[in-house]
């Protein structure tokens, strides 16, 4: 039932041509190639994936030499030289890098998050501009007939058959829907700056007629469990917890003994010893409490993952319900409208003297009023959407 009652609700929705589709898309691909914020994203995770890689590797070998002269003089010189390697527990550099390509991964979650982010900025950039295009279109057409009336009203006064009274409400109507239609020209720009902006800097010439279509999934669990994986939040909770699991088995690999072999040889009066050396830290102490710690701080990380899905998922229900009660508001708007229009028969009236002009612009504020509201309900519908559509590829 409930999948029957959707579909007649959208069904009555306004039908959007493909090119809006094309338009949002082609915008989309322009900012994530020339935005400069991700330009810079994209150089620095080179630069973290290179230090995440660095320090993996084993210790740096140690030579150690020694000149000692002998005293009294017939003892003779002594020459030491000492090379030596200290090698972790063989597991210690496969977690090692283990961490650092979970590290990586991080860095690229994070990446993925900021453009997702700047992406969405663009997204909602082109549900303004759409808004605002529809409400010049309505303004524009308010224009034209509060300056066909006052022009009307003009020449009437000029034959006497008005006082200026009525001329005047005419003049000042016009006036208020000219600064309303200059302040949607200034939104416009301004939204535009703001997206080119967003582009690098580069101008994006398109027009933004209309809304993309979007097919409002029916089932909100269905839908969220296909979605979910998208999140860079979630999936860097995720490697949060998959990274400190490592981390902990590095840091038990960590408090196994360590190996130093080495040559070592001497020479003093002519004689030369020489041989090879190996010894063996004993973990007692530098190492107490960090296995314990990482555990610690895996248990806290898997339940702040646990609270970041259920916010996430909280977060978008709550979308969904909006876009969806704004989808039934929409239907409403739209049935009135289409048996409420009645701006010709109330300019018929006007001009036969039926109907008063008070009356007359009375009735028609209420109209564009129910107008205006419907296309900011409208607006207000894709913005919700877009919340959902972003986590759809």
């Amino acid at each position: 039932m409930r999948t029957i009652i959707y579909i007649i609700l959208l069904s009555g929705l306004p039908v959007i041509n493909a090119g809006a589709q094309d338009t949002f898309d082609k915008v989309l691909e322009s900012v994530e190639a020339n935005n400069t914020t991700l330009k810079v994203y994209r150089k620095q995770a080179i630069a973290d994936k290179t230090g995440n890689r660095t320090g993996i590797n084993m210790a740096n070998p140690e030579i150690e030499s020694g000149y000692l002269w002998g005293s009294p003089g017939g003892e003779g010189n002594r020459t030491d030289l000492n090379i030596s390697q200290t090698f972790d527990f063989p597991t210690v550099y496969r977690y090692r890098s283990q961490v650092a390509n979970g590290k990586n991964k991080q860095v690229d979650l994070a990446c993925d998050r900021q453009r997702r982010d700047i992406l969405q900025q663009a997204r909602i950039l082109c549900v303004e501009l759409t808004f605002r295009t529809k409400e010049k279109e309505q303004l524009a057409e308010r224009l034209k007939h509060a300056k066909e009336l006052s022009d009307a009203y003009t020449k009437r006064f000029d034959k006497g058959d008005i006082d200026i009274l009525k001329r005047n409400k005419t003049k000042l109507d016009l006036l208020n829907t000219e600064k309303l239609y200059q302040i949607n020209g200034i939104e416009i720009n301004t939204l535009r700056a703001k997206l080119q902006q967003l582009n690098g800097g580069e101008p994006l010439e398109y027009a933004f007629n209309s809304y993309p279509d979007y097919l409002f999934p029916l089932d909100f669990a269905e839908w969220f469990g296909k979605v979910k994986e998208n999140n860079p939040s979630l999936r860097l909770a995720e490697q949060e917890v998959a990274l400190s699991k490592k981390q902990e088995q590095l840091a038990r690999a960590l408090n196994l003994p360590r190996i130093t072999a080495g040559y070592t040889s001497e020479r003093v009066s002519g004689a030369t010893l020489q041989g090879f050396t190996i010894g063996v830290s004993i973990p007692l102490w530098e190492g107490k409490n960090t296995v314990k710690h990482q555990k610690a701080r895996t248990a806290a990380l898997q339940m702040q993952q646990a609270d970041t899905r259920l916010q996430f998922q909280n977060t978008l229900k709550n979308r969904y319900d909006k876009a969806y009660g704004l989808s039934v508001l929409l239907n409403e708007y739209q049935e009135i409208l289409n048996v409420a229009d009645n701006r010709d028969l109330l300019k018929k009236a006007l001009d036969k003297g039926q109907l008063s002009l008070i009356d007359y612009l009375l009735e028609l504020s209420v109209y564009y009023e129910t107008l205006g509201k419907y296309i900011e309900t409208e607006k207000d519908y894709q913005l919700a959407v877009s919340e959902l559509q972003q986590w759809e590829r």
